[in-house]
């Protein structure tokens, strides 16, 4: 019987050792949003403390720093942020049990809302991955301040009626360097999976290039407003 357990330890050993793993996403943590922890808000309903529930990131409305984000939520008219988990109201998983969403206020946009982290790029990271529930430029991508050209990569089909679409953005260029990485929402959607990878973005066609543009007329856009 000893026997036997002993060569199960190797096999399971071994099953371990061969098993790949994703390599470590430098400094930065909680990229796919699943280790929130929620702190009721003192006063508002379905609101909870920011810290516990986004641990890393830090929210911003605007230019102003925000200590709350909604949880389980929408805003009907208002810029903000929200935290969303499977028993939600409106589910719709994107990937774990956690994701983001990023909410413009209507009908006139003001105050946009963003989230934020400082850490070190991976040396090896060519390109960040992260999910969507946008097929077009809803969430403008930068590191210190500079914006990262992006692409749509692919359609994954749709999850509890909502749709999920990869995205990548260049961030070859910051390789190795520490600085702000910054999600901020130019039209509204939800975030999750945030990844880098050592795999480059595919070389743009006509389409890509075209809403490239789109992208930096976007960003213009963004600024006037502010």
């Amino acid at each position: 019987m000893n026997n036997t357990v002993a060569k199960l330890c190797v096999i399971v050993s071994l099953s371990a050792a061969a098993t790949p793993r994703l390599p470590a996403q430098g400094s930065f943590v909680n990229l796919d949003f699943e280790t929130p922890t929620f702190v009721p808000f003192p006063g508002q309903l379905n609101t909870v403390q920011w810290g516990p529930a986004m641990p890393g990131w830090t929210g911003y409305l605007g230019s102003s720093p925000i200590n709350w984000i909604l949880h389980n939520d929408l805003f009907l008219s208002y810029a903000g942020i929200s935290i969303w988990e499977p028993d939600a109201p409106f589910p719709g998983l994107m990937h774990g049990d956690y994701y983001v969403k990023l909410q413009e206020s209507f009908p006139v946009p003001a105050d946009s809302p963003a989230i934020e982290q400082t850490g070190t790029v991976p040396a090896w990271a060519k390109s960040m991955r992260f999910l969507s529930n946008q097929d077009w430029w809803g969430i403008l991508v930068s590191f210190e301040g500079r914006g990262l050209p992006m692409a749509l990569l692919e359609y994954q089909g749709s999850s509890q009626g909502m749709r999920r679409f990869l995205w990548g953005a260049d961030i070859s260029a910051y390789a190795g360097q520490s600085g702000r990485l910054r999600f901020a929402s130019y039209a509204g959607g939800v975030l999750d999976y945030i990844q880098f990878s050592p795999d480059p973005l595919p070389e743009p066609s006509s389409l890509s290039l075209l809403a490239a543009g789109a992208l930096l007329f976007a960003g213009r856009a963004l600024r006037k407003r502010r």
